[in-house]
This record gives C-alpha cells, structure tokens and sequence, in this order.
C-alpha cells in the first residue's frame, strides 16, 4: 500500500508578516528595524532578518501591539526560513500572550499546529488541535497523523469509531488517508482481524486493484477458510481488477474444468490472454493445448446441457446441476438459474455456504443485482464464503 501523504494543503503553515506601516505612531527605534527586517525577509536574508528583530525586540517600555508586531514578523522569519521549531515556540508564545485579535486566533492556531508537526512535535500538535481546532475537518487528518507517528494506534481507533460505525450503518465512509492510518497500526500491532476491516472499509469505499490484493491475499492465509474456496477468491479477484500472474490463469482454467465450468475457464483464459500473460512466451504449446481442452468441453456442454441436467435430476446430483445451471449463466444462458435455485432448494448440497455466494454471483451475471445482494447478505458459515460473499456486494 502506498503510505499515506502528509496532507496540509490550506491548513498549512501560515506566514503572518506584520506590515509596518511608517504612518503608524510607532518610535523610529522599533519601525526602523522592523521595516529592515521586512525587507530582509523579502530578500530571504534570514539571519540578518532575524537579527534586525532582536534590535527591534531590545528596545523598552513597548507597547503590547509593539511586542504583537515584533512576535509575529520573528514567525514569520522563522517560517519562512524552515525553522519549524523555533516558528512554533513563536506561534505559541503569540496565543498564550492574550494579545492577539479574538479574529487572528483561528489562524494563528493553524499555523502553531502545522508547525509543531512539521518539528515532529507531535504530543503538542495534539494538544494544540484539541485546545483550538477540534471542530475544523482540515485538521482532523493532521490530528491522526500525529497519533501515528507517536505510535498512539488506540487514539487513532477511538476518533475513528464513529466514522467507523457511520459507514456500517450506510454512512460515508471515513477518509482514505484516516483509514491508510488504521490499516498500518494494526499491521505493526499484528492484530489481522484489524486489518482485514480495514481493508475492508477501504475497497468498500476507495476501491482500487493494490487494496483488493492486499485485502483477498490476506484472506487466503487465513487457515480457518476452506481450500475448496480457491476458484471462488480468484473470481473474486479478476472482478477486482487484481493482477495475476500466468500461472494462476493456467491453474484455475484447469480448476474450472475439473468443475465442470467449461465457460467460466474460457473466461479465465480470456482475461489472461487480455493481460498479455497467455497466448505467447515459452508455455505456449501448453497454453494452446489447454485452449483447445476448454473449447472442446465448451462445446460439448453446450451440446449436451438438457441431458445432462436431466440425467442429473434423476440421479438427484444436485451438486451436478448446480454447476450445470452456473455454467450456462456464466456463458450467457440465464435460463441456468432455475437451476441453481431449484439445486439450494432440494437441502441436498453439502456446501450451502458455497453454493449462496455462487448463487449471488450468478445473479449478478444474469443482471439480476437486486437478488444477487439479497443472496450473498443471506450467507453464513465461517469457512471464508460469508467473508466472500460481503466482498462481492463492493464490487462496482
């Protein structure tokens, strides 16, 4: 997964440059060097700026929009310059004076937090969004940010878990960036449950190829899911859009055969081919001899279908008519889904887990969405097809 960006944008630091305006009833001792500083400043002389600063900042008796002034060009310098640390003791020491604007405030706290966590100050980032910026969203990210990088992944779960809880209940979901956070707290705290929810959330919500990967590869580890489940994942992962390599496309067109899903391995060749992973190289004599394999059996499974489902129901092959029914949908034929249904409905499947999640995908493939949702909501077990199913009600 790509780490997530620091996000500043409009919430980043602000320069406050105190213009001196000469008309001002200011002593010639403080607006002589301040305007110097200013224009040191615009030279990026930085030092020097600093210096004329200090001279402004020496002189006595000064009023407290005197001692505003010198503070908020001394940030300025200090910002401008890259001195994170030394730009937020400024900011800092401007908002605990009592001497800024009620209307500056705001602005001056954005710019304290975005320094101190550009210092990696980040305890005191987030005192300071909580003390001033808890309601505004651009800092919320910031906030999670300086909980990750403490380490803090139990801060970062409790300001998620409403967001979290939102989005289960047909909310929006919480932001990319947030839940790239989550996801990489519970890989370094090894708590998998964790990151499969996370995950979870985010091909739910962002869904691209380089989350379904992790999330379906993580999944497949898993020892509590069942191996009779594999062709099930790999479909899963083709609707994804997840990069596979040749030999995954070889094994499961081999895999869809021994099914009996002649069309369903045709597909899979077909994608392989579509990706540039079969039709060429040095396995293509193989490749060529599995090809003719699955448009012999296509064939032939187009040709003898009734029978077939006939000779099926009478020997009460449920299983058999099943696949029967989920071949002729995958290649085009909705009239399989009777059945499938007809198959669930007998209770003589040993795998009824299996058979809803395929029943859902069969649906689908019949542009029967509706249903297929309905179906793959329906089911159970915990050998990896309920966990199957719920991903397939993400695919867009």
């Amino acid at each position: 997964m790509k780490m997530f960006n620091t996000m500043f944008g409009a919430a980043g630091a602000v320069l406050l440059v105190a213009t001196v305006a000469v008309a001002d009833p200011m002593p010639a001792t403080l607006a002589t060097p301040l305007l110097n500083a200013e224009h040191l400043l615009s030279a990026h002389k930085y030092a020097a700026a600093l210096a004329a600063v200090a001279q402004a900042d020496a002189v006595p008796n000064k009023t407290p929009d005197e001692q505003l002034t010198i503070a908020q060009l001394r940030a300025a310098i200090d910002t401008a310059s890259g001195n994170r640390a030394a730009a937020a003791n400024d900011y800092a020491a401007i908002l605990a004076s009592g001497a800024l604007p009620a209307a500056q405030t705001q602005t001056m706290a954005e710019s304290l937090a975005s320094s101190q966590y550009q210092a990696g100050e980040y305890a005191k980032t987030v005192q300071t969004i909580k003390t001033y910026l808890a309601d505004d969203a651009r800092f919320h990210t910031i906030l999670l940010q300086s909980y990750y990088q403490m380490g803090d992944c139990k801060s970062i779960s409790a300001d998620m878990a409403p967001a979290i809880k939102a989005a289960a209940h047909g909310g929006h979901g919480p932001a990319e960036t947030e839940l790239q956070m989550l996801a990489y707290c519970d890989t370094n705290a090894k708590n998998m449950p964790g990151y499969v929810a996370d995950m979870e959330l985010l091909v739910q919500f962002y869904p691209n190829p380089t989350y379904w990967s992790g999330l379906i590869g993580q999944l497949q580890s898993d020892p509590a899911y069942s191996d009779r489940l594999a062709l099930d994942f790999f479909r899963l992962k083709l609707a994804a859009g997840v990069a596979a390599p040749e030999a995954d496309y070889m094994e499961y067109t081999q895999e869809a055969l021994q099914a009996g899903l002649p069309n369903t391995a045709e597909q899979i060749f077909a994608m392989g081919q579509k990706n540039g992973l079969l039709g060429s190289g040095a396995d293509l004599d193989r490749q060529t001899r599995l090809k003719a394999l699955v448009d012999k059996r296509r064939d032939a499974a187009k040709a003898g279908a009734a029978e077939q489902a006939a000779q099926a129901l009478a020997g009460k092959d449920f299983q058999a008519l099943f696949n029967i029914g989920f071949n002729e949908v995958a290649g085009g034929d909705a009239s399989g889904i009777a059945l499938m249904e007809q198959s669930i409905r007998s209770g003589a499947l040993t795998h009824i887990d299996q058979a809803e999640l395929e029943m859902g995908m069969g649906y689908a493939m019949a542009g029967e969405a509706s249903k297929a949702n309905a179906m793959w909501r329906a089911v159970g077990g915990n050998d990896g097809a309920q966990r199957l199913a719920t991903l397939w009600r993400y695919i867009r």
